[in-house]
């Protein structure tokens, strides 16, 4: 089986935004810190779920979409990925997976390119955890609709559950 793992920033991004947005009692209760975490070191993908499902839990919705707003924030808040996305075509940018790569490792990604103002990528997770899976769909999806935003462009991304264990897409338009 091959190592799941989340860099640290994922999880120090999501417990400051709880601590900023919700009540000190929400945050207690999720029991971690930021300052648990070191940004660059590697954290079990389980455990990032597993508080993603606390979350969730405390969110009170069942279809998602906080998951998908504290990735989307925190995304957009990210300095680095303000620099570097400014500007930048989105086909260029959604058509490869390499810089995520030393961000998460938890699953297969294929891009594919449908022609202007439209790229799919095709997500297959790594875990069995159908909990976990959608957790994470929900996460990513987020993940992307920031980076379309940091690009400056008005657009979409469709979060496609396919048929089969962790298959996912995702279909990315935009202007």
């Amino acid at each position: 089986m091959v190592e799941m793992w989340v860099r640290g920033i994922f999880f120090k991004q999501v417990l400051d935004y709880i601590q900023e947005n919700k009540s000190q009692t929400s945050f207690d209760l999720l029991d971690m810190s930021p300052d648990d975490f070191r940004v660059e070191e590697r954290y079990d993908f389980e455990v990032f779920c597993q508080l993603l499902a606390k979350i969730d839990v405390m969110a009170n919705e069942d279809n998602g979409s906080y998951i998908t707003k504290i990735a989307r924030d925190t995304m957009t808040k990210e300095a680095i990925w303000k620099v570097q996305f400014r500007k930048l075509d989105p086909k260029n940018v959604f058509m490869t997976t390499k810089r995520q790569e030393g961000r998460h490792q938890i699953a297969d990604f294929e891009p594919i390119y449908h022609g202007q103002g439209c790229v799919s990528i095709k997500m297959n997770m790594w875990t069995q955890d159908k909990a976990f899976q959608n957790l994470w769909a929900n996460f990513y999806r987020g993940r992307l609709e920031g980076v379309l935003e940091l690009m400056g462009r008005k657009g979409e991304v469709k979060l496609i559950r396919e048929f089969g264990e962790g298959a996912f897409t995702y279909d990315i338009t935009w202007e």
